[in-house]
């Protein structure tokens, strides 16, 4: 039996939240969240079994870098998507 990989989405823009959402659902991936706000996506950082996140830089003005510190500290892989250039991150 395969276990299907568990992806954090955190992404404020809820039309976007929700087109990655279902990408991932249609390559069969269980989505965690998505989470909107910074506050939100650390708490599922925290607590939530995860494979794999992703994470939007910008979180209408919060930086989500503390998220990928946790992510960090427990092991877990995660991509940062933003519209952003490699120098504004």
């Amino acid at each position: 039996m395969t276990v299907a990989c568990r992806v954090l989405i955190v992404e404020d823009e809820m039309m976007v939240a929700m087109l990655v959402e279902d990408m991932l659902v249609d390559m069969g991936f269980i989505v965690v969240g998505p989470a909107y706000r910074l506050g939100d996506g650390l708490r599922l950082a925290k607590s939530e079994t995860l494979d794999v996140a992703v994470l939007d830089v910008n979180l209408k003005g919060a930086r989500s870098f503390p998220i990928a510190t946790v992510l960090t500290e427990r092991g877990i892989p995660f991509v940062f998507a933003t519209g952003y250039g490699t120098t504004d991150v």
